[in-house]
């Protein structure tokens, strides 16, 4: 089969996104689409490496090497922990990708599929490329207007009031943040320290420290006790406010809350 370079690279940018989507959602972090789109690229241009005559010991090697140089393009800066779980992730379901491509070699007529040093290659010219592509998107666009989404619930007001200052926040519900005061047991809500700028204590004013642990590592957030909490269905709920100093979202929401905290 001939391999042409701009189909390879096309093809395997296509399978490094939705990769790239795979590892995001499993590891529920938050990443602009702009990033996996970069960290595609970066993939599809090393899967160039295919095309070395390397040695077969060198292949995992190398797809470890490029499963590692896209993590990085996707997702840095990032701890050291997360971005070691975004490689291992992706460089295992890139494996499993390889796996699923050799199981269907054995259906697929000569000439139109092969796997080039571990990147997949379909012998497709650019135009067809091209135009599934626009159907494809169509497609799911369509999808996407005519199913309902169930997925994510919607985001929900909450209230802080503190020291004669309110601020409203959008927070999202999230079912595993159960973090809680240690001494009083009162559960917390993390936020984002910026957008309760001017309202939340400064320094040298009383603060708890809540311990937590996430996917991103674990260490000890500032929290503090407002006046006054309303939620969902302006019910009033005693609590800490935790201050989160990295972004929790690209926008959508700057707080995370337990759902179970209102019932």
């Amino acid at each position: 089969m001939t391999v042409y370079v701009d189909v390879l690279v096309i093809v395997n940018l296509y399978v490094d996104y939705i990769l790239l989507c795979l590892v995001k959602s499993f590891l529920r972090m938050n990443a602009p689409g702009y990033r996996l789109v970069l960290g595609a690229l970066a993939g599809g241009v090393l899967s160039l490496l295919g095309l070395l005559p390397l040695p077969g010991w060198a292949g995992p090697f190398m797809a470890g090497i490029s499963s590692l140089l896209t993590a990085f393009a996707a997702f840095a800066p990032r701890g050291r922990r997360l971005l070691l779980k975004c490689w291992l992730c992706l460089w295992g379901a890139s494996f499993l990708l390889a796996g699923a491509v050799l199981f269907v070699l054995q259906f697929v007529p000569a000439g139109h599929m092969a796997l080039v040093g571990g990147a997949v290659y379909l012998n497709l010219s650019l135009p067809v490329l091209f135009f599934s592509t626009c159907g494809a998107y169509g497609l799911f666009r369509l999808l996407g207007r005519l199913l309902p989404h169930e997925s994510s619930a919607p985001l929900a007001k909450i209230r802080i009031a503190y020291r004669g200052r309110t601020r409203t926040v959008f927070a999202k519900a999230d079912t595993g943040c159960g973090l809680r005061e240690p001494f009083s047991g009162l559960p917390v809500i993390v936020c984002e320290r910026g957008t309760l700028a001017n309202l939340a204590p400064g320094e040298g004013e009383p603060l708890r420290l809540v311990p937590y642990g996430s996917l991103g590592g674990s260490g000890l957030l500032y929290a503090f006790m407002p006046d006054r909490v309303t939620g969902p269905g302006d019910r009033e709920l005693r609590c800490y406010i935790g201050l989160a100093d990295t972004p929790l979202s690209s926008g959508q929401y700057t707080a995370l809350y337990n759902p179970d905290m209102f019932l």
